[in-house]
């Protein structure tokens, strides 16, 4: 009988221990993002987050902050890197800002299919960008997408020759300067959340953006004219802070990368979200101009010269990166 109860008792003992390490072992991961609620990225990481809880019985729990609760992009990667925030979503130009050789897949005018640049993140120069994250104590849990990036202005620009002395507006990156320069526009550099009142005063009359961010900004209403150069692409990534990462099992870390949702999934999503807003807007009397093969030339013409200048702009790392882009783009192509 005292067996029976000393058996009895070691097991409740157990059940407790095992009861009170599990409520110990929640994790709780703090993800920031600018992009707000309703939106692709949004959705994005919110099956994240239902995903992982699943796959942990609610072992570990994805707090997201959206909308740019945390700050701004630039602030949550930064945040990210000295430890202070777990995971944050950070967009092309974000990521281009922290690490310059990121600037080169937005080469304008370097790529012409969606699918080439997808075949070089993925495959082809994934190790090298994975290994300039770690650099800065970061580690790349997925590729994101942004998307194309189109040229809007209040007049036609397909004919490259118009663009000359035209007050564009010109984002404050190397690859945004590279473009506007090459033509001979009379570029200002203006933050975007900016660009809405500056073309209203006529202090530009163009400039470039996504598809998605084009038509959400109302800068259709003000500069109605929309070139279909398809000139840049901008990709983004979900980092963590390595040190964090580190932190998690090999379990806890398959299963953290096994829950996010399929990118070629995101990607498929936002590009067909980008052509319907362009594809409604055009039916609507909208004037889209698909650029012909000559007219798309004439502008990668005046670009293309100046990419070995803009390359060596972006320092030593970039430099040495360029040729592996170049022959990772000829492989995927």
């Amino acid at each position: 009988m005292k067996m029976f109860k000393l058996f009895c008792t070691m097991v409740l003992v157990m059940f407790v221990f095992t009861a009170t390490s599990f409520a110990a072992a929640k994790i709780e991961i703090k993800v920031a993002t600018i992009a707000p609620t309703g939106t692709p990225w949004m959705a994005h990481l919110e099956k994240w987050r239902d995903n992982l809880l699943a796959a942990t019985n609610g072992n570990i729990e994805i707090k997201i902050f959206p909308g740019g609760q945390l700050g701004t992009a630039l602030d949550t990667a930064k945040q990210v890197m000295r430890g202070r925030l777990s995971v944050a979503a950070v967009p092309g130009a974000s990521l281009a800002e922290l690490f310059p050789p990121f600037s080169l897949m937005s080469t304008p005018f370097l790529f012409d299919k969606a699918e080439t640049i997808d075949c070089i993140y993925d495959t082809k120069l994934a190790a090298e960008f994975n290994a300039l994250l770690k650099k800065k104590g970061l580690i790349n849990l997925q590729w994101q997408e942004t998307g194309w990036v189109y040229i809007y202005a209040q007049d036609d620009l397909s004919d490259v020759a118009v663009a000359k002395g035209y007050k564009a507006r010109v984002a404050d990156q190397p690859m945004s300067r590279l473009l506007w320069s090459s033509v001979s526009a009379a570029g200002i550099e203006l933050p975007y959340v900016e660009t809405p009142a500056a073309l209203q005063t006529g202090m530009v009359r163009g400039g470039e953006s996504a598809a998605i961010s084009y038509f959400a900004f109302g800068l259709v209403k003000i500069a109605p004219h929309l070139m279909l150069t398809k000139h840049m692409h901008q990709a983004g990534s979900i980092v963590m802070n390595l040190k964090q990462w580190n932190k998690f099992s090999p379990d806890q870390q398959k299963a953290i990368k096994d829950a996010l949702p399929d990118i070629n999934e995101m990607r498929a999503g936002l590009r067909g979200l980008s052509q319907k807003m362009i594809d409604n807007y055009k039916a609507k009397g909208g004037p889209v101009h698909e650029l012909t093969a000559a007219q798309r030339s004439a502008w990668k013409k005046k670009v293309e010269p100046n990419w070995p200048e803009f390359v060596k702009g972006l320092g030593p790392e970039a430099e040495a990166l360029w040729p592996k882009i170049l022959e990772a783009k000829k492989a995927c192509e």
